[in-house]
């Protein structure tokens, strides 16, 4: 997988003593043999620590070691429940642990040279990170068992049309194409972006569509309501102008 979000272009500082791991600015970059992944996460540089290079994964292999996986994994991004939204840029391979990542950003920008797909199955293991059950809720059952249990690869465009991928893009303006969604997303309230999440959220762990309307109405309109921002918000509109937003506080 090839997966980016937005640094600040900093000099590469190596986050382990692993040479496949470097962070630049707020971009994080893990590097493998013969290819270059690149996924941007805003975690810790401590959750980064358990991710190995490939060499160190064929020295564990070599040595009989059996590698485990605890539920976290992948630096946490499979089974987060953030308050801020992730973007996932992917440009070439997407594979494995790199589709599980991705499976649960909430926006997926994807170049039409990207391709995607959960090869455990021919290796001898299996997609346990989280990737699953999302992936039967998001394209349903059946195409999520041909990507599961096929362990083929599939083409961006494909998982557009199944509802994965949110858009497809030059490669060449792919980065592009993810600040602007970003940013776009950045110029909101942050009060109303933090309960709009928590309402993502309900939809998405809740088996009753009222059940999560209610607990959002119950749980967090009430503080949006009470919250500078929402005022501001209001204010702005009648007066006609940009709304000076505040960091939120919910």
């Amino acid at each position: 997988m090839t997966s980016n979000a937005f640094g600040n272009g900093s000099k590469p500082i190596p986050l382990s003593k692993s040479p496949s791991l470097q962070v630049q600015g707020n971009r994080f970059v893990l590097e493998q043999i013969s290819k270059v992944n690149k996924f941007t996460l805003p975690t810790q540089n401590s959750s980064l620590e358990n991710l190995m290079a490939p060499t160190e994964w064929n020295d564990l292999n070599a040595r009989g070691i059996t590698n485990e996986m605890t539920a976290p994994g992948l630096a946490g991004l499979p089974r987060r429940r953030g308050s801020k939204p992730i973007i996932a840029a992917v440009n070439g391979f997407c594979l494995g642990g790199g589709f599980e990542m991705v499976v649960n950003c909430d926006i997926i920008i994807a170049s039409d040279e990207a391709t995607f797909g959960l090869p455990e199955v021919q290796r001898g293991i299996a997609a346990v990170a989280g990737s699953l059950p999302r992936l039967v809720r998001i394209v349903g059952k059946q195409r999520a068992a041909e990507i599961a249990l096929s362990g083929l690869m599939f083409p961006a465009a494909q998982l557009e049309r199944w509802g994965l991928v949110n858009r497809v893009v030059e490669p060449s303006g792919l980065i592009e194409t993810a600040v602007e969604l970003a940013s776009a997303i950045a110029k909101n309230s942050p009060d109303s972006l933090r309960v709009t999440m928590e309402g993502l959220h309900y939809g998405w762990e809740m088996a009753s569509v009222e059940e999560g309307s209610s607990a959002l109405v119950d749980r967090w309109y009430p503080r949006l309501m009470a919250g500078a921002n929402f005022h501001e918000g209001v204010r702005a509109f009648v007066e006609k102008r940009k709304p000076e937003w505040r960091r939120s506080n919910l």
